[in-house]
């Protein structure tokens, strides 16, 4: 490794988080090793927040929800002003678990001076904003056209419920994935499905076998469904929901050929 003599605590775990990344969730031999190589600098401190971090996106990736919530409630405990880094994996792994009350108190800072923040937070302000169905918050992130063009069909589509004054309809939505699947969530993507009319596609990640996904994934459609018949909506059904095992998620940074 080049200069691994000179780098800091702080830059080999961001460099162990990058090997993390690479990975997909179903390399669990390669997990383990790389998370044996986090407990050094936790037995040297306790209470090393960028290590509980690292160690909270690897209970994710091995689907262990419940542990990688105790972690994100000692974080929180710990506190401390975090490098910017690891304060975005800090909320990535937040939403992932679904816990958007916590990404939002770390976030609301950065909405609040969204154009000193936009470059390095784009990505969790972008996800936050979809995850709550916030249109408001879509449609500022939107305006800054130097990081949001590749998203431009993502704010398409949400600003076709601003059009039709519809934007609680979006919210609503949003609110019944979560509330369905909340307690046993363990990561949280979404996509834009590739069709003539595009349809944003929330991927769900359980600990949970393929049987018992298929069910939720049903069941939580089925809800969408009768929430926009209920609310004379059926004309904005542009989102769906996909519920997958977590040993199905692929690499955050696949490897280039």
């Amino acid at each position: 490794m080049e200069n691994e003599e000179n780098l800091t605590p702080e830059e080999e775990l961001e460099d162990l988080l990058y090997e993390l990344f690479e990975l997909d969730f179903d390399e669990q031999e390669a997990i383990n090793e790389i998370e044996a190589d986090i407990y050094p600098f936790l037995q040297k401190n306790p209470n090393n927040i960028c290590a509980l971090i690292v160690l909270m996106f690897v209970e994710i990736m091995h689907g262990n929800r419940y542990k990688a919530q105790s972690l994100a409630y000692k974080i929180w405990e710990v506190g401390g002003e975090l490098p910017s880094f690891f304060e975005i994996i800090y909320i990535e792994n937040l939403l992932s678990l679904g816990l958007v009350d916590m990404a939002m108190v770390l976030l609301k800072p950065r909405f609040e001076q969204l154009s000193v923040n936009i470059n390095d937070f784009y990505s969790v302000l972008l996800k936050f904003s979809v995850m709550t169905g916030n249109t408001a918050l879509l449609r500022r992130i939107e305006g800054f056209d130097a990081v949001s063009g590749d998203d431009e069909e993502l704010f398409n589509l949400t600003d076709k419920y601003v059009r039709a004054n519809k934007n609680d309809i979006f919210k609503n939505v949003q609110k019944i994935i979560l509330d369905s699947i909340g307690e046993n969530i363990c990561a949280y993507e979404y996509m834009l499905s590739d069709s003539a009319s595009p349809q944003l596609e929330i991927q769900l990640y359980l600990n949970s076998e393929e049987n018992r996904c298929l069910f939720l994934q049903q069941q939580i459609n089925q809800k969408i469904k009768a929430f926009l018949l209920s609310a004379n909506a059926t004309d904005c059904d542009f989102v769906k929901a996909v519920v997958l095992n977590i040993k199905k998620h692929e690499a955050w940074l696949p490897e280039e050929d």
